[in-house]
């Protein structure tokens, strides 16, 4: 501890210079090299004495824009950025790197660390390439990308130093193990470990939506007949109004989704809380604890049609434990030995569209022993251009 105190007291506070005055028979022993990773040790040692107080941690999902469009809302950001005073703000729905790097001129953060995963290349159909990624005032001194199909490539972690990328902060990519069984989806996303100087380890995940193929066949054929003037078929209508087998086995496929991919993040983050780190999986979860949805065991009901109506969630279709188990495998732990807290269970709703039940599914999860150190969360007052609210909560790392 001595040594630590000494290192921080005469090396990090003082300037490259004074340390080799300070120390004139080391002067032309330090080779470039060294001393680079020398001062990053101390960057990362300040950083950890300068954020121990309470952290903000704002998650949200931004709604995928094409980059003209991102480049708009930059009044968006900055409002945002002002209303909630965040330290670390986790994002979803990215598009590429561009929009993070959008996002931070925009916030104005005279120091800021960002890393989005994966970073493809925007094409036609925005929403085939949603990304998560964080952005930071705090250092961020490594990445691990997860992810259910790895492409054998990173990107480096972007700074207001480094704009195109600092090569000195470690980054690389590793499988998300568990998420194929029966096969991957193209819609299942993977996560990013992004370890933070003070100590924080943020997960950010965006899982399945509930969009239901079935319905969206219906519809779709329904548009197709009025087109060519032909006659409606009965049969279609009464999918969209009254469900069927098809469409609640869809359902129940787009919680197998969620399951699968949190169950495979869960494992990663246990990891991380054996490594001593504060650990926190944040984004957009696409579920909710609506009575008759949420389970507490793979043992689910057998679900009952249902109208493809926006609405809130129909408990009677479901009698017996909930089909959706996504927070079970975080909680009773389905998946893992440690249990992990739902810090969002009693948030309402963060998903601006009222026709649809008064619960979050945007969602924040600490590990159980863990969660007395977070504040319980809060819904933003506006979505600023969003269709999410940000939520927010504040990690009370004290003194």
């Amino acid at each position: 501890m001595a040594l630590k105190v000494l290192f921080n007291r005469v090396v990090c506070r003082s300037r490259p210079t004074y340390f080799v005055s300070a120390f004139p028979k080391l002067e032309g022993v330090f080779e470039m090299d060294r001393l680079r990773t020398l001062l990053l040790s101390c960057a990362t040692l300040l950083a950890t004495n300068s954020w121990a107080a309470d952290v903000k941690i704002v998650s949200w999902n931004i709604a995928a824009s094409p980059y003209e469009k991102v480049l708009a809302r930059a009044s968006d950001y900055k409002k945002m950025a002002d209303t909630l005073s965040p330290d670390v703000i986790v994002l979803i729905e990215l598009t590429g790197r561009p929009d993070i790097k959008a996002i931070a001129d925009a916030i104005g953060w005279q120091t800021y660390f960002a890393t989005m995963s994966d970073g493809q290349v925007q094409g036609d159909e925005i929403h085939a390439s949603l990304e998560v990624g964080v952005l930071s005032k705090i250092p961020i001194t490594s990445v691990i990308e997860f992810d259910p199909k790895p492409e054998g490539h990173t990107h480096q972690v972007l700074t207001n130093a480094k704009p195109d990328g600092d090569s000195s902060i470690p980054v690389t990519e590793m499988p998300l193990k568990g998420i194929d069984m029966m096969g991957l989806a193209a819609t299942d996303r993977g996560t990013l470990r992004v370890d933070l100087a003070n100590g924080l380890t943020v997960f950010p995940v965006h899982l399945k939506s509930n969009s239901n193929d079935a319905c969206f066949a219906a519809d779709d054929a329904i548009k197709g007949l009025k087109k060519l003037d032909l006659p409606p078929v009965p049969a279609l209508q009464s999918i969209l109004d009254n469900g069927s087998d098809v469409k609640a086995k869809a359902d129940k496929d787009n919680a197998f989704k969620r399951e699968r991919v949190i169950a495979a993040t869960k494992t990663v983050a246990d990891q991380a809380v054996a490594d001593g780190r504060t650990v926190l999986i944040a984004g957009d979860w696409n579920t909710s604890f609506e009575p008759g949805k949420f389970g507490q065991s793979f043992d689910d009901c057998q679900l009952a049609a249902f109208s493809c109506a926006k609405a809130p969630f129909p408990a009677s279709t479901c009698t017996g434990d909930g089909f959706d188990d996504t927070f079970a495998v975080m909680t009773v732990p389905l998946v893992g030995s440690p249990k992990w807290a739902m810090l969002t269970k009693d948030l309402g709703r963060t998903y601006d569209d009222t026709d649809f039940a008064d619960k979050a599914i945007d969602h924040m999860s600490v590990p159980a022993s863990q969660a007395a150190s977070f504040v319980a969360p809060k819904v933003a007052p506006d979505t600023f251009g969003s269709d999410h609210f940000p939520i927010f909560t504040v990690w009370t790392t004290g003194p």
